[in-house]
């Protein structure tokens, strides 16, 4: 049987957060994966900003996603892939729970696949000044 695409091992690792399996999620990522979402640094007023190393670190990570939103809309626009490399681009809109507002935004994913075809870089952009707007900070 032929291994996944990095495509299709990015395709699992997602469907598999959206519907809280995250340590079935963990099984497509490298005991190493960086998660790196929106800032590589931590940010007081915004837990999920920052660098999450380990597994361990990337299922907190989203756990603490998954209390901040109610999932909503999250559309993929386009896809590029290129050698260990997945790049997609989309929309969403999530509401933040403790607000009731929505988070619209574009976003863009960036990872990164090792030899293995486990993914070791997980980078994501969004529209930071939207996501604060909708958590009501004032910065």
């Amino acid at each position: 049987m032929p291994s996944p695409s990095n495509a299709q091992t990015l395709d699992q690792f997602v469907t598999h957060i959206f519907v809280g399996e995250y340590e079935q999620a963990m099984q497509q990522c490298d005991e190493n994966v960086k998660f790196v979402v929106f800032r590589e640094n931590p940010d007081s007023q915004v837990p999920i900003y920052g660098t999450h190393s380990g597994k361990n670190a990337g299922i907190e990570f989203f756990k603490n996603l998954a209390k901040m939103f109610e999932f909503g809309e999250f559309v993929m626009k386009e896809s590029i892939v290129a050698d260990n490399y997945v790049i997609r681009f989309g929309k969403l809109a999530h509401t933040v729970k403790h607000t009731g507002k929505v988070f619209n935004s574009l976003w863009s994913m960036i990872v990164r696949f090792n030899d293995a075809g486990e993914i070791c870089l997980y980078r994501m952009h969004e529209d930071t000044a939207a996501l604060e707007a909708a958590m009501q900070i004032s910065r």
